[in-house]
């Protein structure tokens, strides 16, 4: 695959016989400060007026260069792909020697220096690929073309029991996610070599069971950073719960805020929070505008009626985890908690991605995901901490991948080739989890 992954509109760029010099200085301040303004309030918060303005120029010059502020975006995706494409083409032979496992350690560190330097980008990516604009199809490529490399590695390195391509998609969002995790303060106070080694062990057992001990203790692994998970305190939500606003209505009333509700889940999950409108969500439930004022003050009013539903739901399944056994003989119980996860996670995914992504700035909802996202990795890591390893392993760090993979993994298999069933989903995710937590624990 060549190392320009990401087609984009031809520009007014500095190959233009017209523009020159002048004209290229020109264009390369714009991409530098849409980059720092998608950084400083994100992609759909940033205009093109915004740009334009803190570029010096005007919008009409501005054009001359670009049609929009996604084809800005794709240029620095552009950058940012050719980079960790370079990475790809370095890896080394994998494998369970000192060798395979020095080459994916190596490989981990260099993609988060990539993440590092693209940070605004990689944190911006998830948020704008869920929404529907022109950016998204050109943003499943490049995840496509680079999955398939990976692959090819992982086949020429003789991975066994686990799919290429399915492999290949979990270390694509498990990385990501973690590198997420670091840039926006919730690796628990690990630094990013911490957390580079963690995913390294997990990976390296999930792609690589047969691995001796002696190889994962070889490169000194660090886990710097605290053995708990401090829980923040539920926020109060008296009066915006679901079950609080539909208390003392009709029956009729009842049906139409929950009917409000599901279409408010179904528009964040399809077009993403900030692409969503009040108009979008009255249309999808087959009611009037008037009607949802009635129940809600705002977009956001929902997004918090919401994020409170989908929080007790990750407090019941926080609580379930901790009973279950995943390397049980008998796997009905795990499976039929990943299951129900799945279902869950799909249907909150838009509310999720909102507290998740931090693309949104309501106090409440963001205290809210923190509250939920706690409790799911403190029971985590209860499951996590219930067997002994001889080997080296950061619990903490282990709670936090385990949350990606059930969180990233599932949405990562539908953009392949040819998507995965619910049911093989659920297969996958069995053994991503059994290989990389539990397969050499006692």
């Amino acid at each position: 695959m060549s190392d320009n992954p990401i087609t984009r509109r031809a520009s007014y760029g500095p190959s233009s016989p017209d523009v020159g010099t002048r004209g290229a200085s020109t264009r390369s301040k714009i991409v530098d400060v849409s980059l720092a303004l998608f950084g400083e309030v994100g992609f759909f918060n940033t205009s093109v007026d915004t740009i334009a303005k803190g570029a010096g120029i005007s919008r009409a010059t501005l054009y001359q260069y670009f049609p929009g502020k996604e084809a800005i975006f794709l240029e620095l995706l552009e950058e940012c792909g050719r980079a960790l494409f370079r990475v790809a083409r370095r890896i080394g032979p994998l494998g369970p020697t000192d060798v395979g496992f020095d080459n994916l350690n190596w490989w981990l560190g260099e993609w988060s220096w990539v993440f590092e330097k693209y940070s605004t980008m990689f944190v911006q990516w998830m948020s704008v690929a869920s929404s529907d604009t022109e950016v998204r199809p050109e943003i499943t490529r490049f995840v496509g073309g680079y999955n398939q490399r990976i692959a090819d590695r992982l086949k020429s390195s003789g991975l066994a029991g686990m799919d290429a391509t399915a492999a290949a998609a979990i270390m694509t969002a498990v990385v990501h996610r973690m590198n997420l995790f670091i840039h926006t303060d919730r690796a628990y106070g690990r630094d990013t070599q911490s957390v580079v080694d963690s995913v390294s062990v997990f990976l390296q057992l999930m792609l690589f069971p047969e691995t001796p001990d002696s190889v994962l203790s070889g490169l000194g692994l660090s886990a710097v950073g605290h053995d708990s998970i401090d829980i923040p305190p539920m926020p109060d939500v008296a009066g915006l719960a679901m079950q609080d606003r539909i208390a003392g209505l009709s029956k009729r009333a009842v049906n139409t805020v929950q009917t409000l509700a599901e279409a408010g889940a179904v528009q964040f999950r399809e077009r993403g929070y900030h692409r969503t409108s009040v108009d979008d969500i009255v249309e999808q439930a087959g009611l009037a505008r008037g009607t949802f004022y009635k129940y809600f003050s705002e977009k956001q009013d929902l997004l918090v009626a919401l994020s409170t539903e989908a929080i007790a739901s990750t407090v019941d399944f926080a609580d379930r985890i901790v009973q279950i056994d995943p390397m049980a003989a008998d796997d009905t119980a795990f499976r039929g908690w990943l299951a129900d996860y799945l279902d869950f996670a799909l249907r909150f995914a838009g509310t999720i991605d909102a507290w998740t992504e931090h693309s949104t700035d309501s106090d409440i909802v963001l205290r809210l995901g923190s509250y939920g996202q706690g409790k799911m990795d403190d029971a985590l890591l209860r499951a996590v901490s219930s067997r002994k390893r001889d080997y080296p392993f950061d619990p903490v760090m282990a709670a936090l991948i385990f949350r990606a993979v059930i969180s990233r993994v599932p949405p990562a298999t539908q953009e392949l080739s040819t998507p995965l069933t619910h049911d093989e989903v659920i297969d996958l995710l069995v053994a991503c989890i059994r290989r990389g937590f539990f397969t050499r624990a006692s």
